[in-house]
């Protein structure tokens, strides 16, 4: 049922290579120049983040070979993580809009 592990490692290597440098610089401070303030990026950052925390919960019970009630709720926690996502790119976008420098410090 959980398939190769090896795939489900390469795809968790893949998703911290690409989704998880961004957002780390952000929060360290470091601001693109494409967003409008500096409470986008954050909320950016948070964003991708909750989309990067998909890969682990996917594929480490599967390559640990888990049980079908485990990966299935892995599977739906990530479904908490993705609405988590979709909330923070609706502030991306309301921040943005709105033109303030700072939400939540």
């Amino acid at each position: 049922m959980n398939g190769n592990p090896v795939y489900h490692a390469i795809a968790l290597a893949a998703a911290t290579l690409f989704l998880l440098p961004l957002p780390v610089l952000i929060l360290g401070g470091w601001t693109p120049g494409r967003f409008p303030s500096r409470a986008a990026a954050r909320s950016y950052a948070y964003a991708l983040l909750c989309l990067y925390a998909l890969a682990p919960l996917n594929a480490v019970p599967r390559m640990l070979d888990a049980s079908a009630g485990v990966v299935t709720a892995c599977t739906a926690a990530g479904l908490a993580f993705s609405g988590a996502a979709v909330v923070c790119l609706v502030r991306v976008s309301w921040t943005g809009r709105r033109g303030t420098t700072e939400i939540g410090g």
